[in-house]
């Protein structure tokens, strides 16, 4: 068919539910969710076997065949799902997705589903790819023989939806103390932002900017235990490790944890056992310590660390011996 009729909502028209969603894609053009904190995939609390889906909005394209248009899908509660048991021998990247089924183009069912699937288990695994007619939410390590995935262990999938509508143009927006747009005769007019703006949210690129008296506070991580290992989250942080005893800290497989090129951490032995760091199999590890490939604190309050070099190599520098 290459006119779709009737048109949509026609008054006294017959609509089938898929020139309904055509219609739709005139608004949504692609897969995405609807707001930046819908369907956002976390860690559950308590820790376990299981991640939490939040609630909210997403378009869905069909992609089982040509023409499906745009599925919208609401998730009104947070949602919890379960991750299969962890392999005993190598790790493995699961993908967190939300699935349309419509019977009449393919299958029995007639509905939406989330639903974790599993990767295969590997030496260096990959993520399984996202069904037809889904959205990915994220993707999940779960490494060997764990027992619980925690926030380090999810990497966050989710796109925007994007739309076909022209965007227009401003010609004079004034906001008092927010945003003022001057006439322009572009499309992107002259725009000055007052200096009562001063909050960035979410991921900021800036380039060539002068910040005056900037400030960055390191994020705190307590361990009191004689064993840790890092997580993603710890990029960045510093990681106080106190205890009697000697303390061994290990930093995992990328494929496990996916830490940047350049992550750093830091660490301070705050109690009298000093501190080992060393990398799991199949990371290497160098410092000027006695033992290169596992180097320790020197004292108590003894500082160090560790920067990735690039994928699964580290190099850890401090106070150590």
């Amino acid at each position: 068919m290459a006119l779709r009729t009737p048109p949509s909502w026609l008054q006294n028209g017959s609509h089938p539910a898929e020139n309904d969603r055509l219609s739709m894609q005139a608004i949504f053009a692609t897969t995405g969710i609807i707001n930046s904190s819908s369907l956002a995939v976390s860690a559950n609390s308590p820790a376990g076997m299981s991640v939490v889906v939040a609630s909210g909005w997403a378009a869905i394209v069909g992609t089982t065949q040509a023409n499906m248009g745009v599925y919208t899908v609401y998730n009104d509660a947070s949602t919890t799902l379960t991750i299969t048991t962890a392999d005993p021998t190598n790790p493995r990247i699961d993908r967190v997705v939300a699935t349309v089924q419509d019977a009449y183009y393919s299958g029995a069912f007639n509905d939406v589903i989330f639903q974790v699937i599993a990767g295969t288990p590997a030496g260096s695994p990959v993520a399984p790819a996202t069904p037809a007619n889904s959205i990915s939410l994220a993707t999940v390590a779960v490494g060997a023989a764990v027992t619980q995935i925690n926030s380090g262990n999810i990497t966050d999938t989710r796109v925007s939806v994007t739309t076909n509508l022209p965007v227009g143009d401003l010609t004079e927006v004034a906001a008092g103390t927010g945003i003022t747009v001057t006439n322009g005769t572009g499309p992107i007019p002259t725009v000055a932002i007052d200096s009562t703006v001063a909050t960035l949210t979410g991921s900021q690129t800036l380039t060539n900017k002068s910040l005056t008296s900037p400030k960055v506070n390191l994020g705190i991580n307590t361990q009191t235990g004689t064993t840790y290992t890092t997580v993603l989250d710890d990029n960045g942080k510093l990681v106080t490790l106190s205890n009697a005893a000697a303390i061994a800290v290990t930093i995992p497989l990328n494929s496990s944890v996916a830490y940047p090129v350049g992550a750093q951490i830091n660490m301070v032995q705050l109690g009298a056992g000093q501190v080992t760091v060393a990398g799991a199999s199949g990371v290497t590890v160098v410092s000027t310590g006695a033992t290169a490939a596992s180097p320790v604190t020197r004292a108590q309050y003894s500082t160090l660390t560790a920067v990735q070099t690039s994928t699964d190599n580290w190099l850890v520098m401090g106070d150590i011996s």
